[in-house]
């Protein structure tokens, strides 16, 4: 008899439940003087991982010891090298040995791109295939990174001698350069679009309509587009990471355990799909006619 996938319910659950054990452990284990927890602070940027050896100091180098410079490398950096890694082996596996009649694993990912198919397509009608490749990106990316911290990797590293266990990733959507770089890529398409399809001419002067006086007024309206999405998801991921530091501190551990649903999985799916739709909105109104 063949097996049944594990649902969804399921592995939540079990998730829930050995998340809570971990915790009461590890109290139990610092009660009795075994453990020591450390409390972070509840602020706190990306930390440096390592630094790129430099010849000489720019402005992107930091000093790091005896005169010498290096480029900072933040866990920021090292989770989206990490993300784009498991990006690649995981479609170059789904895309072997595709077959006229889909097992399981040619169907999933199937199901996947008509997803994203329908999305860009409900969007951009018949020029939704100019615009899947980086819509799908974009969205994939963006999930990945925000359900990130939802996964706890321990990282093992040593402080004064001392063991100390935390978190290997850090979620890219909870830094600030991340969500805008993405949001700068996401205002190259809609102005790429604008000035290929109005020609530099005509988007300049639509930055003028209805009268010359509203253009002040509109280039702030450009400028705030990237500043919208960028800093609407860097700062429902931060906040999340922010609000469960806060519960932990206060509450005990069987507690804060089952909100990592709504704060890194939940929330993250959401925000995800509203940074695409946002895009996909810009671009859409960046076009020179409606479809």
């Amino acid at each position: 008899m063949s097996k049944k996938p594990m649902s969804f319910k399921v592995f939540a659950g079990i998730a829930i439940v050995a998340a809570v054990v971990i915790n009461f452990v590890l109290k139990v284990a610092a009660k009795a003087g075994a453990v020591s927890i450390l409390t972070p602070p509840l602020v706190e940027g990306p930390k440096v991982v390592f630094f790129i050896p430099t010849p000489h100091k720019f402005s992107f180098a930091m000093e790091i010891a005896n005169g010498e410079y290096g480029i900072p490398v933040t866990i920021t950096v090292v989770t989206t090298w990490v993300l784009i890694a498991l990006f690649f082996l995981i479609f170059n596996w789904g895309l072997k040995n595709l077959e006229m009649i889909p097992g399981k694993k040619q169907a999933f990912f199937e199901t996947l791109y008509e997803v994203y198919n329908g999305l860009v397509t409900q969007m951009f009608g018949k020029r939704g295939k100019e615009f899947i490749v980086y819509i799908s990106a974009l969205i994939s990316f963006i999930v990945i990174s925000n359900i990130t911290s939802f996964f706890p990797i321990p990282g093992f590293s040593t402080v004064d001698g001392q063991l100390v266990i935390s978190p290997l990733l850090r979620s890219p959507s909870a830094d600030i350069n991340t969500t805008l770089g993405l949001a700068l890529i996401t205002t190259f398409m809609f102005l790429y679009v604008a000035i290929k399809e109005k020609g530099l001419k005509g988007y300049v002067g639509g930055l003028c309509d209805p009268t010359p006086i509203m253009l002040p007024m509109n280039i702030i309206g450009e400028l705030a587009k990237p500043t919208n999405i960028s800093m609407r998801l860097f700062g429902n991921a931060f906040a999340g990471m922010v609000i469960m530091g806060l519960l932990y501190m206060a509450a005990p551990a069987v507690l804060p355990a089952p909100l990592h649903l709504y704060f890194d999985l939940f929330q993250g799916l959401v925000q995800s799909f509203v940074f695409t739709m946002l895009t996909m909105v810009y671009i859409q109104g960046s076009m020179a006619t409606e479809n």
